[in-house]
């Protein structure tokens, strides 16, 4: 029994392993890949990774091979270092006698239209220039590449998606080289900057510099037909206007018509009425202009979705959408938004400015919108009516009740994140209805057109 007690002893007190085999294999896999300098490694990530990197190793390794292993070796190492040179001073030296420059024929366009460009480069070296191409500008995901998917054209010229490759550009020569594409997105083309690159002969290292834009291209939102300005009150008007020949809800009466639904009271004609059995309205003259403000709500924080497709881009739509069609019908049309206040004017000019202005919009920058119904430009306007551009995010915390001068366009921000328009559909859950609910892009352009009283009923 005295021996089965030791043994039972002995068998307690032998200490167990502190870990595991498998849990020594995954320390040490977990402490061999860990990064003590991870930004150091990562900038050697990126010089490893690239054809100098390698030939540079390569180089290296060559070198310690001919100092211990035989002078042989030593010839290697000085190839792979004329390749380096040759490959890294050959592109820098092309570049410094190459300039492009970048054209457009036409200073403005619209989202969706086809329009042309031009490069002009100018070769100053005695001998040709091989291997270059235009980076950046032209955006794959911001234009229409659809026809030209890695074709050579006539003049040399090959694009690929949002590179435009030049085969060779012949010595103290100046050429020409055009191509076209659809811009899908407003902006100034080209965008961010282009940069005209080469690696050539052996790909070594890629220098660039930028290509110098003689003429920008302006693209301009694209834009729907609207209906008229709804009716606000009568100190909404520019004085010394006189009548116009046209339906509105003051001046002189021009005849009358059946009642529709919408039509105040106090425009129906009672003796007609009472004489056709049906109700039946006046309609008056127009005798003055509104004056609309435009507020256009572009925080990134408000809005959903990416691209064109989102609704910050749809709210810049719809902005330029009204702006345009008022202007049009003779309306003095003022603009609010990140970066610009815009006067109340009329005219082709004030359309200009106006398209313009949302055409340069930054695509990652906007003002709140508390903030911009808080500026000057907002608080000082009291003769019009002030149109406001918004998303359900932020008409949720927004006032409890609008200004009888306010119309609030609210568009959903779930609508215009998916593409399944089934599964948003309704009106927001507010303390009170916008006067324009927009629930997903496809039912913006029919809303736009009929989406109040007076675009369904007529001014």
């Amino acid at each position: 029994m005295g021996g089965v007690d030791r043994i039972e002893k002995t068998r307690h007190a032998t200490p167990a392993p502190l870990l595991s085999p498998a849990a020594w294999k995954r320390w040490l896999q977990k402490a061999a890949s860990y990064d003590l300098f991870p930004q150091w490694s990562a900038k050697v990530r990126r010089f490893v990774y690239t054809p100098l990197g390698i030939l540079s190793m390569a180089a290296v390794v060559a070198l310690l091979c001919g100092l211990v292993l035989h002078p042989r070796v030593l010839a290697l190492c000085g190839g792979l270092l004329a390749v380096i040179v040759v490959g890294m001073c050959w592109p820098w030296l092309t570049l410094r006698g190459v300039h492009a420059t970048v054209s457009h024929p036409r200073e403005r366009a619209v989202e969706g239209e086809r329009v042309e460009a031009t490069l002009t480069v100018v070769n100053r070296l005695p001998w040709p220039a091989w291997g270059l191409v235009v980076r950046g500008g032209y955006s794959a995901a911001d234009t229409d590449q659809a026809e030209s998917r890695s074709r050579v054209r006539d003049n040399g010229v090959e694009d690929a998606d949002s590179e435009i490759r030049l085969a060779t550009v012949a010595g103290r020569s100046r050429t020409l080289h055009g191509w076209s594409f659809t811009p899908r997105r407003r902006g100034v083309y080209p965008r961010q900057g282009a940069r005209l690159a080469t690696a050539f002969p052996f790909g070594v290292w890629e220098f660039g510099k930028r290509v110098q834009v003689s003429r920008e291209l302006i693209v301009w939102p694209r834009t729907y037909p609207v209906g008229p300005v709804p009716w606000a009150d009568d100190e909404s008007i520019v004085e010394g206007n006189v009548a116009r020949n046209k339906v509105g809800s003051t001046g002189d009466i021009l005849g009358v018509r059946p009642y529709r639904r919408g039509d105040s009271p106090r425009r129906i004609h009672w003796p007609q009425s009472a004489r056709h059995d049906r109700l039946i309205v006046c309609e008056l003259q127009a005798t003055h202009r509104p004056v609309v403000q435009i507020v256009v709500d572009t925080d990134p924080a408000s809005h959903s979705g990416r691209g064109s497709h989102g609704s910050r881009e749809w709210a810049i739509r719809i902005a330029a959408s009204f702006a345009k069609g008022w202007l049009e019908a003779g309306v003095q049309v003022g603009l609010v938004v990140h970066g610009s206040a815009l006067a109340a004017a009329s005219g082709r000019a004030q359309l200009d400015r106006v398209l313009d202005a949302l055409a340069r919009l930054p695509d990652d920058q906007g003002t709140p919108l508390s903030q911009l119904l808080a500026s000057s430009a907002c608080r000082h306007f009291g003769g019009g009516l002030q149109v406001i551009i918004t998303t359900d995010r932020q008409w949720q915390i927004g006032p409890a009740r609008a200004s009888t001068r306010q119309r609030w366009v609210v568009l959903s921000a779930a609508g215009f994140a998916t593409t399944d328009t089934a599964a948003v559909q309704g009106s927001p859950a507010a303390r009170m209805a916008p006067w324009l609910w927009i629930p997903s892009p496809q039912d913006a352009p029919h809303l736009l057109r009929y989406g109040w009283s007076e675009a369904r009923h007529g001014s």
